[in-house]
C-alpha cells in the first residue's frame, strides 16, 4: 500500500479521545482500515480532510495530551503542506 483515503474522521478538532478509539477510517482499493488511537488525547488539528488521498507516512493529523494544548496547533501547518501551499501561491514568473 502506498497511499490511502481519509474516508471519514471519527472526532472533529479539539475532541478528547482515548486509547484504542477509531479515530479515522482509511480506504484503499481494497480494504478500510480502522485508525486508532494508541494513548489517551485531545485532537488538536486535523491535517488531511476526510476524502483526500495521502500518502503512507504523511502526517494527518496533531494530537497532544492536554486540552489546554490544542489552541497552539489551530493554524499549523505540517512543514511538507506548507511548502505545497508556498509552491502554489507564488507569484508566476516573468516572461523573458
Amino acid at each position: 500500500m502506498e497511499s490511502g483515503v481519509i474516508g471519514k474522521w471519527n472526532l472533529e478538532e479539539g475532541a478528547s479521545f482515548s486509547a484504542g478509539d477509531v479515530l479515522a477510517e482509511i480506504e484503499t482499493d481494497k480494504a478500510t482500515v480502522d485508525f486508532d488511537a494508541q494513548d489517551d488525547g485531545v485532537l488538536a488539528r486535523i491535517l488531511v480532510p476526510a476524502g483526500q488521498e495521502v500518502a503512507c507516512g504523511t502526517p494527518i493529523a496533531v494530537s497532544v495530551e492536554e486540552e489546554s494544548d490544542a489552541p497552539a496547533f489551530k493554524d499549523f501547518v505540517a512543514p511538507g503542506e506548507a511548502a505545497a501551499e508556498a509552491a502554489t501561491t507564488a507569484a508566476p514568473s516573468s516572461p523573458p
